[in-house]
């Protein structure tokens, strides 16, 4: 491949097309992505197991996107109703009711307002016809307690339409033309499965309506899309078999994750949470995946093992140069890289390897040395990254490693 520098190198758009050396693993993400199938990822850190996951999320056929809308319950407030719309619509919905709420409490203003005036007028009127400062009084007396208590209607109009009658959009897809691509890997069982968050004021009439602290999980957010889990061996086992019944059944209720708070008392009706999972881990970490959940992507999806290295060939010291290329790109604060320090990067993808004929694959460890490389040159005002760069941020990461 002849060129001077990395910027000649034209990247590919689409995300599956900058995926390195997982070949086997990208045509069978092409192929779940089509069919809509769950995918477990197997391998070590670093080797394109997200890049894939997101590459998947562009991949899925076109659906369409919905909002999800919690929605009070005059029967039983702690037992929210939930709606699901054409995208776009949720907000559509909640503008609606505002702006019709608006009105109705105009109107109400607009009258009692007038009934103010005329009780105001009225003590004047009936003095001027009674001839009797005592009929003055108990009219103006009348008119101030009507006053005071058009005022309360009124605090108590504005509460009430604010915190009960409002629908709360819980999943928001506005302007997103394609399926959503979420990373839960970390994420508290609260995050992942929805919740409804505490409320210190919840008695007395003063809290906030059990439909507005619900919460969305990143299983209902990535309705229509896709679910990517790192280390899912790592999430409790609780919460595992909760996941499990969110696949099995595309649909899960949302309910405050502590005991101690009032969300616990609150169970919505079911939200949709028809994703697709794209799991990930080591073989360790995989072990320690429940039962059930590895099964159940196994019978409904794909298990695929990732390569940690691939063969040195020509066209795969090319793969490593696109790679270098990409991460320049991604990064945008470093220059290019020159052939001759490209050439510097395939020689410690042979070393990082550390299998004879092999190059890594393990390309984080490889892009954190691009960016350090990058660093570099660009600290020393070079146009591009020459091979020199890249030796003085091997030296420099090496005496960070021993703490020097």
């Amino acid at each position: 491949m002849n060129y001077k520098t990395t910027a000649q190198l034209k990247i590919p758009k689409e995300t599956i097309g900058q995926v390195i050396g997982q070949e086997q693993a990208v045509k069978i993400i092409k192929k779940a992505a089509l069919q809509r199938r769950h995918v477990l990822l197997i391998g070590e850190p670093g080797t394109g197991k997200s890049m894939l996951g997101l590459a998947m999320a562009e991949l899925l056929p076109k659906e369409k996107m919905q909002d999800i809308i919690s929605v009070p319950n005059l029967d039983d407030e702690n037992q929210p109703k939930i709606q699901t719309l054409t995208a776009v619509k949720g907000r559509e919905l909640l503008a609606r009711s505002k702006l019709e709420s608006l009105g109705e409490f105009r109107i109400q203003n607009i009258v009692i307002f007038a009934l103010a005036i005329f009780s105001m007028l009225a003590p004047w009127w009936a003095r001027s016809y009674y001839k009797s400062d005592i009929i003055f009084a108990a009219f103006f007396l009348g008119g101030m307690v009507f006053i005071v208590a058009a005022v309360l209607f009124i605090n108590m109009g504005k509460r009430f339409n604010q915190k009960v009658l409002f629908p709360r959009i819980i999943v928001d897809n506005h302007k997103k033309d394609h399926a959503p691509f979420f990373d839960a890997t970390g994420a508290h069982a609260g995050a992942l499965l929805g919740d409804v968050l505490h409320d210190p004021f919840q008695t007395g009439g003063l809290g906030t309506p059990p439909h507005e602290r619900v919460v969305a999980g990143m299983i209902h957010k990535a309705n229509m899309g896709v679910l990517f889990i790192d280390e899912l061996g790592n999430l409790q086992p609780a919460t595992q078999q909760e996941l499990l019944t969110s696949l099995q059944e595309g649909k899960y209720s949302i309910t405050g994750q502590s005991e101690r708070s009032a969300g616990a008392m609150v169970r919505t009706e079911l939200v949709p949470c028809s994703f697709v999972l794209v799991a990930a881990g080591n073989v360790d970490s995989v072990t320690h995946m429940h039962p059930a959940l590895r099964s159940r992507i196994r019978g409904y999806g794909y298990e695929v093992y990732m390569k940690d290295t691939m063969k040195d060939t020509p066209e795969n010291r090319d793969k490593i140069a696109y790679f270098v290329a990409q991460e320049i790109t991604k990064d945008g604060k470093i220059p290019h890289f020159t052939k001759e320090a490209v050439d510097a990067m395939i020689e410690e993808a042979r070393r990082m390897a550390n299998h004879k004929g092999h190059l890594t694959l393990r390309l984080r460890e490889l892009g954190g040395l691009v960016r350090a490389a990058g660093d570099v040159a660009h600290e020393q005002k070079s146009k591009f990254v020459e091979k020199q760069h890249i030796l003085d941020a091997i030296e420099a990461i090496e005496e960070y490693t021993r703490g020097i």
